[in-house]
């Protein structure tokens, strides 16, 4: 599947979450599926996390990497152009307090940022509302309020999802 959408969209950038997998196996998928990309990955603990960000080093040049159990950051410039800025790609954890941590520990990362635009992308097991959720309990918890909160003192935008009207269900 993910061999398909590469070739069909041709990306720039890729930034996968809950990959389940060792970075060595992806080492070796990505050489048959994306020939000349480069990655950096964060393995995955167990049946949970695993975080990677694959670019197409002919177009963009990524550098300056922080990686963590949840995070890997970068910056990025595109060659030819004069666009610079920074890349997030996060995975939140389960737990409420680790997910709070997190949604504190961010702005704090991109507080030094170099270059004012930030590109993001995260599995952050939160929901801003119910409607984007079918299933489960029917009120919100905790960490919705700070995920919301988190968006609008961050100035992000929530870019909807396009194959569907729900980011999460239990079924």
């Amino acid at each position: 599947m993910l061999k398909n959408l590469i070739q069909q969209e041709k990306p720039t950038i890729v930034f996968l979450q809950e990959m389940k997998s060792h970075s060595t196996i992806l080492e070796k998928v990505l050489r048959k599926i994306w020939s000349g990309c480069s990655s950096v990955s964060v393995d995955s603990s167990g049946a949970s996390r695993g975080l990677a960000i694959i670019w197409n080093p002919q177009i963009v040049i990524l550098q300056d990497f922080h990686t963590s159990h949840f995070i890997i950051q970068a910056t990025f410039h595109l060659i030819g152009r004069n666009i610079h800025g920074h890349l997030s790609n996060v995975y939140f954890p389960q737990h409420l307090n680790q997910k709070l941590a997190l949604l504190d520990i961010l702005p704090a990362l991109n507080s030094n940022r170099q270059f004012p635009l930030w590109i993001g992308g995260s599995d952050f097991n939160i929901i801003r509302a119910l409607e984007e959720k079918s299933g489960g309990r029917s009120k919100l918890e905790g960490d919705n309020i700070g995920f919301r909160d988190y968006i609008q003192n961050n100035q992000l935008m929530d870019i909807q999802a396009s194959n569907g009207i729900y980011n999460w269900t239990n079924k």
